[in-house]
This record gives C-alpha cells, structure tokens and sequence, in this order.
C-alpha cells in the first residue's frame, strides 16, 4: 500500500514537473525569464524531542548540525513592480549527527544520518533597490523527494566499539518518510552584474519519520549560505 502511494506520489510530481517546464518554456517565449544558478553550503540537523529509551533499541538523545551542500536554479517570473514568483529547483544535503541512549546505560551510540533530496522551491520574493545593486527576500513553500541516504553509527556496548553503515530505506515502517514538504525563507544581496550572496532556512510541516520508536515527531531543518548568480 505504502509502495502504491509512493508510486501515485511520483507520478504527480513528474507531472508537475512537466507542467511547470511547459508553462515557464511558453512564458519564456513571450517574454525574457531572468534564470540564475546557485549553489552552497547547508547546516541541517533533524529537530526531535527525545524519545522515551526502549528496552530493545536506542533512542535519541541530541542532535547536531551535519554540514552538507546545495545546488541549483531559479526563474524570476515578473508579478508587479520589484516582485517576482521565483520557482526552482535544486538538489540538497539534509541529516543530523545524532546521539543514542538504551534503556541499559552501558550501552549508547553516536550517529551521522545523511540525507539528499531533490527539491521544488515556489517563493515569492522582493527585490529592493540600493543603488544599482538589489537586497532581495523570499518566502514560500518547498517539496522534497528523497534521493538517497545512509547512516552510519558507533555503537558502544560495555566499552566495545563497533562502527556500522547502513542504507536509509525510505517508506519503510522503521525509516524516513520519502516526501518532504514545509516553509522556506530567504536573504540576500544581489551586484548589479548578477552576482549574489544569499542565506536561508528551510523546515518541514510534517514529520519525515515512519518509526514508532526512534525520531519520534522527526522534522527538517536547514540553514543555508551560498552564492548565485543571474544569467
């Protein structure tokens, strides 16, 4: 059931996919469509309280940023005076490093959960001239669909440390979620021959874990840095 959703879920992505290249290509040829590439660094880190430790499995403790990267392009589609509806897409690095408790305390690990997805961006963004350079801000919502990820883990059991890698199962009952979706925000300042410094942050509205049992009301979130540039 759950592969049957996925599947339909993809479907419809692709679908919107095409729409979205069909209607920019047609707009594009009406009039000029202002494209820009990015890309950056990203300081992700999954946001979740601690879980209640189960008699036989870890639970989480803590979590920390797992630096990753960005990147991607922009369309600046023309709504008004300085406004723009700004869809996109891009590839990024999401996860945590994490630690673990078992309900026997002698017996914890440690974590580095690493995540990519491809992403759908739709923000609408404000351009405010200084000069002849622009301070730009965004905000919108972001779909996500997971393109892989691993785990890899140090477990720590009476003093003997053991490391492990495993591959993230996505849509499993004890893995993530394959569909990401929530609200992004962004800021920058862009030169007036098209070169830009950005930030951001992005986190999900949902949580993006199937588990009963570890990452208990599991959600993204990300902070970015990078740099563009308008073609």
């Amino acid at each position: 059931m759950i592969a049957f959703i996925n599947l339909y879920l993809m479907k419809k992505i692709t679908l919107f996919l095409f729409a979205l290249t069909f209607g920019l290509t047609v707009y594009a040829q009406e009039k000029p469509v202002p494209i820009s590439v990015k890309a950056g660094i990203t300081f992700p880190k999954i946001k979740t309280r601690k879980d209640v430790a189960p008699l036989n499995g870890p639970a989480v403790d803590g979590s920390n940023i797992n630096t990753s990267f960005y990147l991607g392009a922009t369309v600046d589609i023309a709504l008004g005076k300085n406004i723009v509806f700004q869809p996109g897409f891009s590839v990024t690095g999401k996860g945590t490093k994490a630690t673990y408790v078992n309900f026997k305390g002698n017996s914890n690990s440690s974590g580095k959960i690493s995540l990519l997805y491809f992403e759908i961006p739709a923000n609408a963004v404000k351009y405010i001239p200084v000069g002849k350079n622009k301070i730009f801000l965004g905000l919108g919502p972001y779909l996500g669909v997971a393109l892989s990820g691993t785990a890899r883990y140090t477990l720590i059991n009476n003093d003997v440390i053991k490391p492990d890698k495993e591959n993230i199962r996505f849509g499993s009952d004890k893995d993530f979620k394959r569909l990401d979706f929530g609200g992004n925000a962004l800021a920058g300042f862009q030169l007036r021959n098209g070169l830009n410094i950005q930030a951001g942050i992005s986190a999900s509205a949902a949580k993006i874990s199937n588990s009963k049992d570890v990452y208990l009301n599991a959600k993204n979130l990300v902070f970015t840095v990078g740099l563009g540039f308008s073609l």
